[in-house]
């Protein structure tokens, strides 16, 4: 039986990300993304009801503020239910932005997507229709994405990325 994947990721950037990552790039394991922020909200039984028994639940985070309490409480709560079969931790280091530019022939996130402020990338972000084809263009590299373990209050958590990458 193949293992059902099911990520929880910060922001829409991220979902755009792993989508063009999971289908057109095929370079990790596919499954349905939610976006819900591990770092700041708790799950909650009614959240995991409609996650099939056996699912691997891949958590991925932003490390750029020092605040793990809602993050380990989300973690414990994951392992205690009896359908979930894993619990795959990413951290980014420190965000989205910074796992592009180090996975991406960019210096700044405004460079792919062509965008006019930090802020408004994130919008072009999430809207882009062929990102699959931006990331080969600036010659994307899963090696190089998700692949630092995290420092500070975020040290604890390895990066499982690996566990996930085609």
């Amino acid at each position: 039986m193949a293992n059902i994947y099911h990520y929880f990721v910060e922001g829409e950037g991220e979902r755009a990300i792993i989508n063009a990552l999971k289908t057109d790039l095929q370079c990790i394991q596919a499954g349905k993304v939610d976006v819900f922020n591990v770092i700041q909200n708790k799950l909650n039984k009614n959240m995991l009801m409609r996650l099939k028994k056996g699912t691997i639940v891949v958590l991925v985070f932003d490390t750029d503020k020092d605040q793990t309490d809602i993050l380990d409480e989300n973690i414990r709560f994951l392992k205690k239910q009896s359908h979930i079969k894993n619990v795959i931790c990413i951290p980014e280091v420190r965000s989205l932005e910074d796992e592009l530019i180090c996975s991406c022939n960019i210096k700044s996130v405004k460079e792919l997507m062509k965008s006019r402020s930090n802020s408004e990338y994130k919008k072009d972000l999430a809207q882009c229709r062929n990102l699959s084809q931006v990331l080969m263009k600036y010659q994307f590299n899963i090696e190089m994405f998700w692949s630092k373990d995290p420092m500070g209050a975020f040290a604890k958590y390895k990066n499982d990325s690996k566990l996930i990458k085609r």
